[in-house]
């Protein structure tokens, strides 16, 4: 089973091909189940050690840490959205602070 950034690349890559398949005016969404139930579904992720940082954002910027071993189910599905939360691994890209 794969772990860490390389279970996470293939979440990408899961969500890609999700996406390809989704019919006209649908989106691919990534959904993260924590242990509590709470959902998330981040933009993109980033893997640092044992937490993943999460961007939520839609207009302003919205970061969450999360333990990975809190994650208990990905879910990747395709809905009907105006506009797409779009997915991606690797580092998050942050405005420098003045």
């Amino acid at each position: 089973m794969a772990t860490g950034e390389q279970l996470w690349r293939e979440v990408d890559a899961l969500f890609a091909r999700v996406a390809a398949a989704a019919p006209e005016g649908h989106h691919a969404v990534v959904q993260l189940e924590l242990g509590d139930g709470r959902t998330l579904e981040p933009r993109a992720l980033e893997v640092r050690r044992d937490f993943l940082v999460c961007d939520l954002s839609v207009e302003e910027p919205d970061i969450v840490l999360v333990r990975e071993s809190d994650v208990r189910r990905i879910r990747i599905y395709a809905e009907e959205r105006k506009v797409p939360l779009g997915f991606s691994v690797g580092e998050i890209g942050l405005p420098p602070v003045d």
